[in-house]
């Protein structure tokens, strides 16, 4: 089974550009076509209900297992810094990997001592059906989850009436461990790129303020670090409703689309003639490949 997650979230292999977030990134951005097409090794770390705190440590885990990751992809969303409802208890789908050093420390702290060592000696408790699932995908090689169906608005009133009583919430504890993980991968030399995935208007317009101010972090952060860029995907997108398999996640049509964005945004993202642009000029620049951004990130010169 570990095996399996392991190839999964390709955890097995020497990635140079990592995905990390939750299930806007597994339904949003396909990591096999970004591989593909920009031709270097590319994994994607992300599961349903991954927090900020969890995405800390995944991070870690990776970085420790494949010191070869020069580029973070990381999803980012208004709803990053609510530690409440799904993700609450999201550290359980890590239990698997309580034999791993990294993610050992991260349960200790987390989980109740009947958990933790329950799970240590009665190894099927550390699955649960996501984390099956997880596994064997992994195993059957169908990485890539696609949505076929689109949303129906009509079916969507009361979930938003519920989204509009709860707003958005801006949890100051998750804000640490997100912009803990910037200063992490940035201090090793690790360019991260926050890509706001979209969600639909309607989910959008439930308290525009408290969205703001989550949104100016995410700015604010790449302002402020020249390694790290903010892209939000969610302006010119939100609007187009045949592409969202519900409110909150893509279809396969919203994947491609959103996909081929960041394609051509990493290769042109950083440098023309060894300038960096800033990331709302990316559309206008002019990159050959991927591989001269991550020449430079190792430290190699950059021909031409």
């Amino acid at each position: 089974m570990k095996q399996g997650m392991a190839r999964y979230y390709g955890l097995d292999k020497p990635a140079q550009i990592l995905c990390v977030g939750h299930s806007h990134m597994v339904l949003g951005i396909d990591a096999e076509r970004l591989e593909r097409e920009l031709g270097v090794p590319v994994a994607k770390y992300a599961t349903a209900g991954a927090n900020a705190l969890d995405r800390l440590w995944m991070v870690r885990q990776f970085v420790e297992r494949q010191p070869s990751v020069k580029t973070v992809i990381y999803d980012v969303d208004p709803r990053l810094f609510d530690t409440e409802g799904l993700s609450s208890a999201s550290y359980t789908l890590f239990l698997p990997y309580m034999g791993d050093p990294v993610m050992s420390r991260y349960l200790r702290r987390e989980a109740t001592w009947q958990e933790f060592y329950s799970a240590r000696v009665i190894r099927t408790t550390r699955f649960r059906d996501q984390t099956i699932n997880v596994a064997l995908r992994g195993l059957l090689g169908r990485v890539e989850n696609k949505k076929t169906s689109r949303m129906r608005v009509e079916d969507l009133q009361g979930f938003l009436e519920r989204e509009a009583a709860r707003g958005i919430r801006n949890n100051p504890d998750a804000r640490g461990c997100f912009l803990e993980t910037i200063d992490f991968l940035t201090k090793r030399g690790i360019t991260v790129v926050l890509v706001y995935i979209p969600v639909a208007d309607l989910l959008n317009a439930v308290d525009p303020e408290g969205q703001e101010g989550v949104l100016q972090v995410f700015r604010d952060v790449a302002g402020k670090n020249d390694k790290v860029v903010f892209l939000d995907y969610n302006r010119d997108y939100q609007h187009r409703h045949e592409w969202f398999y519900d409110l909150r996640h893509l279809n396969g049509e919203g994947n491609e689309i959103v996909t081929g964005r960041l394609i051509a945004d990493l290769k042109r993202l950083f440098w023309e003639g060894g300038e960096r642009r800033s990331s709302a000029d990316s559309t206008d620049m002019d990159v050959s490949s991927m591989e001269t951004i991550l020449r430079h990130r190792s430290g190699r010169p950059v021909e031409g």
